[in-house]
């Protein structure tokens, strides 16, 4: 018996609406390494990703059919996905011509009949109706084909196909094969007989399979037809040589520091490269420990608590890329948009160059959405509410990942982010029920007690204390005195400044005090400061004061790369800093402004030797400093809130840069002697409090809402055993045995009321959330919002509503009520804002605002906030914008930041209300789609006008599409026209370099 054999794997397509597969060419590799290990002489055709066109698996297939004798048996296998009208889908099939560039199997089917072959076995490990991540295309719009296989099988010619007609062929996450496939290689690799036969060999496949599904929760049932004379016998399958070289072993067990030990597991030498030259030390103790001792180039997971700056972001990156070169994809978690859009930039830099493709999902329109969804991509940055939003509105999302990065992992105890933080733990956790485990690799800063966080996420922990830059940490008073720990461990008290360099520099004492002579010492010496300062109107302050005193030579090249258009009032204030060699770091400049700053601190000749901050800043953005200074010890909001122990570490352990000193020093600053001790004793001395859950009791209906989001159906009295799935329902539990019994009550009293609002209906026994309920439980709002905006869409007019009119609805929510707004409390002044709304969206929706009010000034702020959106979404300049909306400089001040802050949260949280809103109007698709348009407004302050620039192969800020505006540009082939000089004043030298070859490049 002569054996030819056919595989074919596609993955990845060329028409970019096809969703990539994670398995489909390690299918066809694996099945095409055990038959050539096995069988002697073996010359079998492997197509796989770009070398499977439509033409070559044709040409292979009917090919190798047509030149089979009557002594041979033939193997078709394929991998990948298929269409609902009975087609193969190859690399460069078009999914708007599917008959011309698909193959169909009714061609395959002819020529199975016409073949002379003894036998034909064809395996097909795709399906032909479904939905993603299922191997098929989704056309909901195509008739499903239930008859696809049709022809294939009969007497001599055997087809095994992954389903049956009306099911779905699933991947397998961890082993990235298709279900099939890997039943296959388990069954025909496991027999312990020199040969296998068919049918027998397929009644194992298709128990293995079923088996597997249900792991996952899923149906999928093989189809076997067709039959041999006399049966068809094959050797057992082998691994050997073929598949050692195709499938190499990645788990790395131990190495030494050096990089270049990584180009033997199958690292790309890029990467290697790359890793060498920015760490030329190679790995410090940390990461050894977490390859070496708790094995995370194994696979394996772990929870990482280390001080800042200890480099626990590289085990996240060793792990990620061990997952990308197996196949597989990584994720990254961070809290703030900021950092997501830092690690990107970083990442692509760093990896583009070794054909990774790297996207970020955080909420803006340079989001990489579509290809996370598709499968396009390989490391991806996330925030949290980006990937607990995605992973519950499309649970494929979880079935592509090998390795979930959640950094910042200290955020869990937030009161604001913890929630979605507990979530996605969660999630993941439940996850692993299914079968569905990517590698979780935590990383936290410091953390105190750990009250059974690492026991309740399943994960080894490997907790330092170490740093690469050692850290002295104390408080200096007044009188010049510092009291502090050294890096020996020791107490020390010594005279830090000079008792008569401390002089009061105006009207009254003040923190510049002191600040002004340490930032002289420190500078002087060439050390880089970092001030934290719990405000943003000192960070500006601190370093104009700074910039007079230092007499510091300019920062020319930040200077240089500032933006000039649409400028807030602090960009004024940030020039005559940097011309003194200072800078500040807040939301009151734009976010060009605060990458710029960030780059020239970074930078060692950038010109700025001291930087002033607010407290956001110590989390994880890349601005390591020589010396941090902790100015205030507490936060000022509706109420004084102490820093934290943790919150102080964290911001302490910015000190100390790699390469660049051999000692960090953080110096808190403290009045007098005795609060110098205390301050000292509490925060150097302290530890931080140990883990809590944000869960508060209050929480649980909102809590128990988005659980029963994360499960198809569950028996009432199953529901309290969702809340032990949270950190906070271990912790209660484990407080209280009865915690589960006590909270029953309040679960049936919320079941009865999701039942009674349409949020929730009974199927039987099981309890399942309705659509509006899953919309509502899959947002970023509480139970109590939710409702609340339920109720005010339901009296909306949406025939005679404008869609940017939710911009005012919105502000009814108790989320946006707690966002600052900026507000003169004492008279009458405020007041004016409630015309000034009506005047922008008519008494009705004014009326609508004056729900749920508690008090006037709380109705004055939302007609502020929804006056303030208006005027921004038409392109008013953010100057004008300021002026318009600040009562006096000291009470109810609008500022840039406050512009942003109130746009942002606004557009996230209508984001995330959009699938409340589209269940409410299913039948109004134009006011959905006007709904995104405001969404995009939000983002940039831009009228509808003028969103087409922000679609140009060069990204432009707010102000230059302004300017651009302003001398009736609107669009790409408006620019082309305007004259040189013009175009310079619109977007400056740097864009205009870009912008024209860009524009020239993408013409039509």
């Amino acid at each position: 018996m002569a054996i030819k054999a056919v595989f074919v794997g596609v993955s990845k397509h060329l028409d970019p609406a096809i969703n990539e597969l994670s398995g489909a060419k390690r299918d066809a590799q694996a099945l095409w390494a055990l038959f050539s290990d096995t069988i002697d002489g073996l010359s079998p055709t492997l197509l796989l990703d770009e070398a499977a066109t439509h033409e070559r698996i044709q040409h292979s297939v009917l090919g190798t059919l047509q030149s089979a004798t009557a002594d041979d048996v033939v193997v078709i296998s394929f991998a990948g996905h298929g269409s609902p009208d009975g087609r193969l889908v190859a690399f460069d099939t078009e999914i708007s011509n599917l008959p011309e560039t698909g193959v169909a199997m009714a061609d395959l089917a002819d020529a199975f009949k016409a073949s002379k072959a003894r036998a034909v076995l064809c395996v097909m490990d795709c399906c032909f109706s479904g939905q993603a991540p299922a191997r098929v295309l989704e056309l909901p719009a195509t008739p499903r084909s239930a008859f696809a296989l049709t022809g294939i099988h009969g007497e001599g010619r055997i087809l095994l196909a992954a389903c049956a007609p009306n099911e779905e062929a699933w991947e397998q996450p961890g082993t990235g094969h298709g279900l099939l496939t890997y039943a296959l290689m388990q069954a025909w690799t496991a027999s312990e007989a020199a040969t296998v036969s068919f049918p027998e060999l397929a009644g194992e496949i298709i128990r293995i399979t079923r088996v597997e599904a249900e792991r996952l929760r899923l149906t999928q049932t093989p189809t076997f037809l067709g039959s041999v004379q006399g049966g068809l016998v094959f050797p057992r399958l082998v691994r050997g040589d073929n598949f050692a070289a195709v499938f190499p072993s990645h788990a790395i067990q131990t190495m030494s520091a050096q990089f270049a030990e990584l180009a033997t597991h199958g690292f790309p030498p890029d990467v290697v490269a790359q890793w060498t030259n920015d760490f030329p030390a190679g790995l410090n103790a940390l990461q050894l420990r977490a390859v070496n001792e708790f094995g995370v180039l194994a696979g394996r997971s772990l929870l990482v608590i280390a001080p800042t700056s200890s480099g626990k972001t590289l085990v996240g990156e060793l792990a990620a890329l061990r997952a990308v070169t197996t196949g597989q994809k990584a994720v990254f978690l961070l809290p703030y948009r900021a950092l997501v859009n830092e690690k990107f930039e970083e990442f692509t830099a760093r990896y583009a160059s070794a054909g990774l493709r790297v996207v970020r999902c955080s909420g803006d329109a340079t989001d990489g959405v579509g290809p996370v969804l598709a499968g396009r991509y390989d490391l991806a940055f996330f925030t949290y509410e980006m990937f607990l939003s995605m992973a519950l509105g499309w649970p494929r999302l979880l079935h592509q990942l090998g390795v979930v990065v959640v950094d910042e992992g200290q955020f869990i105890t937030d009161p604001q982010r913890g929630i979605n933080v507990e979530l996605i733990f969660s999630l993941l956790l439940r996850a692993r029920e299914q079968g569905i485990e990517p590698q979780l690799l935590v990383l936290s800063a410091v953390l105190g007690q750990l009250n059974g966080f690492d026991k309740w996420l399943g994960l080894p922990l490997l907790l330092s204390r170490d740093r690469p830059v050692p850290l002295i940490e104390g408080v200096l008073d007044r009188n010049g005195q510092f009291q502090f720990l050294d890096i020996d461990g020791t107490t020390k008290i010594e005279a830090l400044l000079p008792a008569h360099s401390i002089r009061v520099r105006g009207d009254k004492p003040g923190s510049q005090d002191v600040i002004v002579p340490l930032a002289k010492q420190l500078v002087g010496a060439g050390e880089k400061l970092l001030v934290f300062r719990n405000a943003r109107g000192p960070t500006q302050g601190c370093a104009r004061y700074l910039a007079n005193e230092l007499g510091l030579p300019p920062a020319t090249a930040v200077l240089d790369a500032l933006p000039t258009q649409d400028l807030p009032g602090a960009s004024l204030g940030l020039r005559a800093c940097l011309r003194g060699g200072t800078a500040f770091h807040n939301t009151n400049l734009l976010r060009l402004e605060r990458e710029a700053v960030e780059r020239g601190y970074r930078d060692r000749a950038g010109g700025i030797h001291a930087l002033v901050s607010t407290t956001t800043l110590a989390a994880g953005i890349n601005t390591p400093a020589s010396t941090v200074v902790l100015v205030e010890h507490e936060f000022f909001g509706e109420t004084v809130q102490p820093f934290t122990v943790a919150e102080y570490k964290n911001m302490a352990g910015r000190a100390g840069r790699v390469g660049f000193n051999e000692i960090g020093k953080s110096i808190l600053l403290a009045e007098t002697p005795m609060e110098r001790a205390r301050l000292f004793q509490h925060y150097v001395m302290g530890q931080p409090a140990e883990v809590r859950s944000s869960f508060q009791p209050r929480d649980l209906p909102t809590w128990t809402l988005r659980l029963l989001s994360q499960v198809r159906g569950v028996r009432e009295d199953e529901i309290p055993s969702l809340l032990l799935n949270t950190f906070g329902g271990y912790s209660a539990s484990r407080a209280n045995p009865h915690w589960v019994v006590q909270v029953g009550q309040d679960i049936a009293r919320l079941v009865t009321r999701l039942l009674s609002t349409g949020l929730a209906e009974r199927d039987g026994e099981l309890v399942h959330l309705t659509l509006l309920g899953r919309a509502c439980g899959a947002s970023s709002l509480s139970l109590e919002s939710s409702l609340r905006l339920v109720e005010l869409l339901q009296q909306v007019d949406v025939g005679s509503t404008p869609p940017f009119h939710l911009l005012a609805l919105v502000q009814v929510l108790d989320e946006l009520d707690n966002i600052y707004t900026p507000l003169m409390k004492r008279g009458q002044s405020e007041s004016k804002r409630v015309a000034e709304a009506s005047q922008r969206f008519g008494s009705t929706r004014v009326r609508a605002l004056q729900r749920f009010c508690r008090e006037n000034t709380e109705l004055w702020a939302r007609c502020k906030r929804a006056a303030l959106l208006y005027d921004w979404i038409k392109g008013d300049s953010v100057e004008a914008i300021e002026k318009r909306y600040s009562t006096t400089p000291y009470q109810g001040s609008i500022e840039y930041g406050n512009i942003l802050g109130i746009a942002d949260a606004t557009r996230y949280h209508l984001r995330s209300a959009h699938r409340i809103i589209a269940t409410l109007l299913l039948d109004q698709p134009e006011f959905l789609l006007g709904l995104d348009e405001i969404l995009s407004r939000l983002e940039f302050g831009l009228p509808t006008a003028l969103l087409p620039l922000t679609r140009l192969p060069v990204a432009l800020t707010r102000g230059q599409i302004l300017a651009l505006a302003q001398v009736g540009a609107r669009d790409a082939e408006a620019i082309d026209r305007l004259d040189e000089a013009t175009l310079l004043h619109c977007v400056g030298p740097v864009v205009l370099a870009r912008l024209r070859p860009a524009l020239a490049a993408t013409a039509p």
